[in-house]
């Protein structure tokens, strides 16, 4: 079927919907209007200058793989200012058939996937097959709690595989999808078309296997779709939240089919890959944020990636704002704070200078009087200088503010103490895992 210019459009809006966050889509891919194609270009009109400047930048790559994977062909993208743009009244208004749709997300890519502890043999096994897939670990069955990568390595997989080879039949379905689609080919009586799309494919991707459903009918035809791939080198991944014993809706044979495979998990991502995930996604921004900032926003949050990436986000939109009214940027504890409050559902647990002297003292088994007193021993100063680090890391006071709390101390004398707890945590284990228990005392209790 031949597809107008506002069709293509309108196609390529669904796929760039799953391919940015939701306020990403609404501020900028909302806001730019298609004008025509003229030539090899894509003609569009947006808002402002600072539009134009950050699709190019940043959006440039999404929008133009959405319009290929609509229309077939590749075009480039130019963009204009209102009244800019002058349509061309001989301009070719071809129609256009679309190709074969693989429904990956080209953000989702090896390079954007930040590895840690928590997902370091999944990534691993995910490139493996990569380089050949059908060949090693076929099937490839990842797991594990909502929001943690398994979906981004099931589309770096298909996109690595598609970049590679583009005459590769790369599919991506949720398991709805499938049932969907499967109950629909029943009704209108095209169980072979059906079939044919699935059974002919070279790389199967199927996301949240826990939703298939439980009919008979349903897993049956599931069962006869893998085997059919399977026994002809096709590779197949699936995604699950639970490992396969805790599955009760699959059927044995299906559990027994993904055991023959690579089983791994994804776990949640420890403090350090958090603060990974923040810098690289600021870096690909070009935004900065004080690490401070991110420390803070690692400690607050909880396991999911999806996150992250709304925290981020919100801070793209903060300083967008705030260059539009002429007001500072800098992004602040105090910022994100208010972008917590939008993405968590509970408030969030404030921790104050005093809460940190008293689960300082019960710590190291002084009283709180005694932190905040004058005494030089090395028992009492060396607390001091951790409660004060604390303060900085934890709270939005400034230098002088938390001297002020300490009994009116010199600001340089905090800021004498952060520096030096700062620096020698990161070569002494010990005082390192005193400070991370600390924090996390104060920031989960």
């Amino acid at each position: 079927m031949e597809l107008s210019f506002k069709e293509v459009w309108e196609k390529c809006l669904k796929i760039l919907k799953d391919d940015f966050q939701h306020l990403i889509y609404e501020s900028f891919i909302m806001n730019i209007t298609p004008l025509e194609i003229k030539d090899d270009t894509v003609n569009f009109e947006a808002p402002q200058k600072f539009f134009i400047d950050r699709i190019e930048s940043h959006y440039y790559p999404q929008i133009r793989n959405a319009i290929t994977k609509v229309t077939g062909k590749e075009y480039k993208l130019s963009f204009f200012l209102p009244g800019e743009y002058k349509k061309d009244d001989s301009t070719d208004t071809t129609e256009f058939r679309p190709c074969y749709e693989s429904h990956l997300n080209p953000k989702y890519t090896f390079d954007s996937f930040v590895t840690g502890s928590s997902n370091r043999m999944a990534y691993a096994a995910a490139v493996a097959i990569s380089t050949s897939p059908g060949n090693t670990y076929n099937p490839f069955f990842i797991y594990g709690q909502s929001g943690l990568g398994k979906t981004h390595l099931m589309h770096a997989i298909g996109n690595f595989i598609l970049n590679e080879n583009p005459t590769k039949k790369v599919l991506y379905v949720s398991s709805e999808t499938f049932t969907n689609e499967f109950i629909n080919s029943l009704q209108t009586r095209k169980p072979d078309e059906f079939r044919n799309k699935y059974r002919t494919i070279d790389v199967l991707l199927i996301d949240d296997i826990q939703f298939i459903s439980r009919t008979e009918s349903t897993q049956e035809e599931f069962f006869y779709t893998f085997n059919a791939l399977y026994e002809v080198g096709k590779q197949i991944v699936v995604t699950s939240d639970r490992p396969i014993n805790e599955m009760s809706i699959l059927e044995d044979r299906l559990r027994t089919r993904f055991a023959c495979g690579l089983i791994t998990d994804i776990q949640a991502p420890d403090f350090e890959t958090k603060i990974a995930i923040l810098n690289k996604k600021a870096a690909d921004n070009d935004i900065y944020v004080d690490q401070d900032v991110f420390d803070y926003i690692a400690r607050h949050t909880g396991n999911s990636i999806r996150e992250l990436e709304g925290i981020i986000n919100y801070i793209i939109m903060f300083k967008m704002q705030s260059a539009n009214n002429n007001e500072s940027s800098k992004v602040t504890i105090a910022v994100v704070k208010d972008a917590l409050r939008h993405i968590q559902s509970s408030e969030i647990r404030e921790v104050t200078p005093k809460m940190i002297v008293d689960v300082v003292a019960r710590y190291f088994n002084i009283s709180s009087s005694d932190i905040l007193s004058d005494k030089k021993n090395r028992e009492y100063s060396y607390p001091r200088q951790i409660a004060m680090y604390l303060c900085k890391k934890l709270t939005s006071y400034s230098f002088p503010k938390i001297g002020e709390f300490f009994g009116g101390k010199d600001h340089t004398t905090v800021m004498y103490a952060f520096e030096k707890i700062k620096t020698k945590a990161s070569s002494n284990q010990e005082l390192r895992q005193s400070v991370e228990e600390l924090t996390k005392t104060l920031v989960s209790a």
